[in-house]
Formats: structure tokens, sequence, C-alpha cells
């Protein structure tokens, strides 16, 4: 079984029936699937359009914490104890605010009373998006939250590309944060990029010794699912496809 637990709704104006079909091309059985108020598509829409595909699609809440639409604490518990969500977004870069700031705590500790993780975009942040700072998406800062909150799993998305060290370092140190290797291209791999990836992975596991911590994720539709899948096939073999999704079950517990 193939999960790709990094994909958008929303972004670019993506659709429901455009990810099933790219998934059903790349051979990928189930999605975990974000939302966020940067890409004006908020949880309670997301939930609407993945309500018919149950069991395939699976959603992951957002929460801007400097938003005054962020939705309330109460809600979001309803969510996660009738397992509509499997983790928060969180999207620091494209908005100011560190991964520890005080403001999230409430919704943190929700997780931790869940079990679900908190995904924090990490590291370079998409041109396109005006005003980012990358001083906010460094993955250095994953290791003051992961430390005061040893119960809250986390997920630095993309690797916290391009501070893998950094983010391997925070891996290694912290038993309770998680990668995920979405976002390193914008549609299919290159054969140059292919090389870079594989040089990136490895790196991370060199330092993190955390290939249990690896999650497979494309960043659709920014990335194009079938290219990663061959891309890691070509890079690992068939295998790491499938511990990478693995991985994702435990962490984000699917059924």
């Amino acid at each position: 079984m193939i999960i790709d637990a990094h994909t958008h709704l929303g972004l670019a104006d993506a659709k429901v029936g455009e990810l099933l079909a790219s998934m059903q091309k790349a051979k990928i059985d189930k999605a975990l699937v974000f939302c966020g108020e940067i890409n004006n598509y908020s949880t309670e829409q997301l939930l609407q359009d993945i309500a018919p595909h149950k069991g395939q699609l699976y959603a992951i809440g957002s929460v801007s914490p400097l938003s005054l639409k962020r939705p309330p604490l109460q809600q979001v518990e309803d969510w996660l104890a009738t397992k509509q969500i499997h983790g928060l977004k969180f999207y620091p870069g494209y908005e100011y605010f560190y991964p520890g700031d005080a403001s999230l705590r409430p919704y943190l500790e929700l997780l931790v009373k869940y079990n679900r993780p908190a995904i924090f975009h990490s590291g370079d942040t998409y041109s396109g998006v005006s005003k980012a700072k990358l001083k906010y998406a460094q993955a250095i800062h994953i290791d003051d939250l992961a430390t005061e909150l040893p119960e809250l799993k986390i997920v630095i998305a993309h690797f916290g590309y391009p501070w893998v060290t950094e983010a391997a370092e925070v891996c290694y140190k912290n038993k309770n944060v998680y990668v995920d290797c979405s976002g390193f291209v914008y549609g299919t791999f290159t054969v140059d990029q292919q090389a870079h990836f594989r040089d990136i992975i490895k790196e991370f596991e060199r330092i993190s010794n955390a290939r249990d911590r690896i999650i497979f994720g494309t960043d659709w539709p920014i990335g194009e699912q079938a290219s990663y899948v061959q891309t890691i096939q070509a890079i690992f073999g068939e295998d790491f496809v499938k511990l990478y999704s693995g991985n994702a079950v435990e962490l984000f517990g699917l059924e």
C-alpha cells in the first residue's frame, strides 16, 4: 500500500477529482489532504469535499494562530474526537510565528490528547507567495517545541530543505519528531533532481538514524505523484515507498 501523506486541495485550485485521478495514475492507495487559510481553503470545506471518499482521503485540519478566522478550540477537539481530522497543519514562514508560539499550545495539547501529529511547513517558502519570511520556517525551531512537549508528535515538512542537516539533528535528538519528503520539485523529477534528492535522503539518514520516521509525501499538486513514486523506487527500491507509507499509518492513526 502506498500513502501520500502530504497533498493539498485549494492550492492552485486543485480539486478532489484531479487528486483521485493523479492517485490512480501513481498507484497511490490513500492520501492525507491539507487545507489552509493561505490557500483560502478551510477545514470545513475540506471535510465536505472529501466526505464521499472515506477510507481513501483523510483530512488534516489547519490553524492559523494569527487569524481571527481560526477554528474554535472546541470545534477542533470535536473533529479530533470523531476522527474527522488526523492532525493539524501549521504554516510558519508564510505566517509570522515560530512553532513554539504560545498561541498554539491549546491546539497542540489537543493533539497530544488524541495522539495525532502537528505538521509544520519548514524550509523553503514558495516564491509565488509574497512576504513569506524564511526565518520562521527554519527546522531548528522545532527543537524548542519538541523538547517542551515530548509527547507531541511533530512532522517537519519537506525535510526542512535546505536546512536538512538541522532537521536531521532535531530528529536525532527528539524521538517525537518525523519528516516528510514532499515538495522537492515542481512537476516531475529530472535526472539531476533525482540524484540531488537521493543525496538529501541519504544525508538525512546518516545524521538522524531515523529511517522509521520518514514519511512519504509529494506536496501534490506541486509535485507530480507518479514521478515521486517512480523516483523513490528508482533510488531505493519499491520497499522504501512501502516503508515510508507504513510509517504514516501509525503516525496518523489510519484505518
